[in-house]
């Protein structure tokens, strides 16, 4: 069974400061480019979790479980052009996350087609550093993430000649402002906001031993009240923020080399679509993109069990923390 997992991954607290100036000001007359950038995407986002044959999933009633260790290992910010930001001095931010995920196969289904519904929770740990002279973020240590929960639907299987070449399913998340988050902290495990997360998780199999897998995701984050470490600013008020909109795909290609043992390349792109914003004014240059990719192998031994290990490398990115990302899935149907 393959996993619907969000998973946790660090998105900072950036200022809008570092990208520049611009035209736009608030009522007080403070310009954009001058409000720090304080509502970032959530951290409970799908960027590589799930990579070799994400499409297909369990179409007979049943629970399972599904354990995820993610570490990520940053050590560069990037800024707007993708070159590494002058505001911080060697940043060093260390995450290791490990989420609990109960996927529920309900008895229902419309022609075949299995109903389910999942829920997710992670425990986050966040060990952040930066030498004197640039900005300082400060971690929240250790505590619970926010909780995803929601329903999807795995189609059967495209056959042909009686053999599955395709295999898709769509889903609907929520995530929930429900993690551990400090207003005195800059790196909290918790984004402070509702978001909606629809996907698309698709596989095709073009050749006997061969897997292309990817899932197409898009999130809408809502309006917040609840803002981490908002600077006191003489005539400006930090009245609500609202991160922008993501659209994000994860991809992978393996190969079996061996029983039930399959090697390949995977990775993810991230896009945000539009700027982040305080208090209802845009800010500028605050749009965030990424590039992974990297090796990753997976062991198939179900029904008791399905190992997947993948490790990312950033190529490009822009407004982001970069660094190595290893990721462990384990699978355990439970009943």
């Amino acid at each position: 069974m393959r996993s619907r997992t969000k998973w946790i991954v660090l998105t900072l607290c950036i200022s809008a400061a570092i990208n520049g100036t611009a035209s736009a000001q608030s009522s007080a007359g403070l310009p954009a480019s001058q409000i720090p950038d304080l509502v970032t995407p959530p951290n409970g986002i799908n960027l590589g979790a799930t990579s070799f044959g994400d499409g297909f999933s369990t179409l007979k009633p049943g629970v399972t479980l599904l354990q995820y260790l993610r570490y990520n290992d940053s050590n560069s910010i990037t800024d707007k052009n993708g070159n590494e930001s002058s505001v911080f001095r060697n940043p060093r931010i260390k995450v290791a996350t490990l989420i609990n995920q109960v996927s529920i196969a309900t008895p229902w289904a419309i022609d075949g087609n299995r109903i389910a519904f999942d829920l997710m929770l992670p425990i986050t740990s966040i060990d952040g550093s930066f030498d004197a002279g640039g900005r300082q973020l400060v971690d929240n240590g250790t505590s619970v993430g926010d909780l995803t929960f929601g329903p999807s639907i795995q189609f059967k299987p495209i056959l042909k000649h009686g053999h599955p070449v395709a295999s898709f399913r769509v889903a609907l998340n929520a995530i929930a402002p429900t993690g551990g988050f400090n207003r005195h902290r800059d790196l909290n495990q918790s984004s402070g906001y509702w978001s909606l997360n629809p996907f698309v998780a698709w596989t095709v199999l073009p050749a006997k031993g061969w897997d292309i897998s990817g899932r197409l995701q898009y999130l809408y984050n809502f309006k917040t009240t609840r803002i981490a470490n908002a600077p006191t600013i003489p005539g400006f008020t930090f009245r609500d923020g609202q991160a922008g909109q993501l659209l994000y795909t994860n991809y992978s290609v393996s190969r079996d080399v061996g029983r039930a043992v399959s090697v390949g390349v995977a990775g993810y792109a991230v896009q945000q679509l539009d700027t982040d914003r305080i208090s209802g004014i845009r800010l500028p240059d605050t749009k965030r993109s990424a590039f992974y990719v990297g090796p990753g192998f997976q062991i198939n031994r179900l029904p008791r069990f399905d190992l997947t290990v993948n490790l990312y490398l950033p190529v490009t990115s822009r407004n982001y923390a970069n660094g190595p990302q290893l990721n462990f899935l384990v699978v355990i149907p439970v009943r």
